[in-house]
């Protein structure tokens, strides 16, 4: 197991944050090991022809299915919400003694089948990790980018849900149920069947990462050359990519088939912008009739930093309810 120890001043400074690097190396974990993952299998599918352009053999073989992946290629967001081209900038430019060490964990830690591969990597440092992070960035573009505002939607309602969560009852609330192997006893956050070095926090706090395709691992970056970080499954995430439920005929017929839409799409709590995106429809559309279900009381609106998030009230829920029956 592994434990992470907390003071008072860790307490106060667990943050969350969104990465779409992290989401783009763990769809390409999930690809590689995709028997393993059947949560999965629909969005696979769709990727299926996507994937077969990208070459990923450098990436696959830092990423054992047992073992270390190398901490550079992920390094924890120094932002709430991490843009990609940052974060990828901070992989091109990772020393190349950083680079050169975890490589060479990664080929011997449980002895990583593909140690040929990686030896390959280590004769040339600076080649390869302009490489990995060419596999890293076409992933992006190719499975991660195109769906980026339904995923950040996911991801935005999790923290918006788990920080609600740290509110009202403190660490404790907040992780004992964030992951069926972790626990929070006294001052200390022990993650059973998680095998890494123990760590004190020393004041850094804690930053937790959601992400879609981490179902059902989590990751913690527990390396004092990291910020502390833990990764674990969204909310939500199974969700993700199965078809929008489409309104009931009723319903459609009381508000309109667009209002209507909507309307039921507000489970998960959504952005304008991100059913925007869902639906194909214009921001000014998604936001009139948004308004209109406010107006009506039948959905209700919170600021999460710079972005709104439209949820159905009991009423709307009522609505939809009466709609089907």
């Amino acid at each position: 197991m592994t434990v992470l120890r907390f003071t008072q001043a860790d307490a106060l400074r667990c943050r969350f944050g969104a990465s779409p690097l992290w989401e783009t190396m763990s769809a390409v974990r999930v690809l590689n090991g995709s028997k393993h993952r059947p949560l999965y299998g629909d969005w696979i599918a769709a990727k299926r022809d996507a994937a077969r352009t990208l070459d990923l053999r450098l990436l696959k073989a830092v990423q054992p299915r047992v073992g270390f992946t190398p901490d550079f290629l992920t390094p924890p967001p120094k932002a709430s919400r991490a843009k990609f081209g940052t974060e990828i900038a901070r992989v091109r430019s990772t020393p190349l003694d950083t680079v050169r060490t975890e490589l060479i964990r990664s080929r011997d830690e449980l002895k990583n089948p593909a140690a040929a591969e990686i030896d390959m990597m280590l004769a040339d440092l600076s080649g390869s990790r302009e490489r990995l992070a060419n596999e890293i960035e076409a992933a992006w573009e190719a499975l991660i980018r195109p769906d980026w505002p339904l995923i950040s939607r996911v991801l935005e309602d999790d923290i918006a849900y788990r920080g609600q969560q740290l509110t009202d009852g403190g660490l404790a609330g907040l992780f004992d149920d964030l992951h069926p192997t972790l626990a929070w006893e006294d001052d200390r956050l022990v993650a059973t069947r998680y095998r890494s070095e123990d760590r004190d926090l020393t004041g850094q706090g804690l930053l937790l990462v959601p992400g879609v395709f981490a179902w059902p691992y989590l990751v913690i970056v527990a390396d004092p050359a990291y910020h502390p970080t833990l990764v674990y499954p969204a909310r939500g995430a199974a969700r993700l990519w199965s078809d929008a439920p489409a309104p009931p005929d009723p319903l459609a017929r009381l508000l309109g088939r667009t209002r209507a839409t909507l309307l039921v799409a507000l489970d998960p709590p959504a952005t304008t912008s991100a059913l925007a995106a869902q639906y194909n429809l214009a921001l000014a559309t998604v936001a009139e009739h948004l308004s209109a279900l406010y107006d009506a009381g039948l959905a209700t609106r919170r600021r999460t930093g710079h972005q709104v998030h439209y949820r159905r009230t009991e009423v709307g829920q009522a609505v939809v309810d009466a709609s089907v029956g």
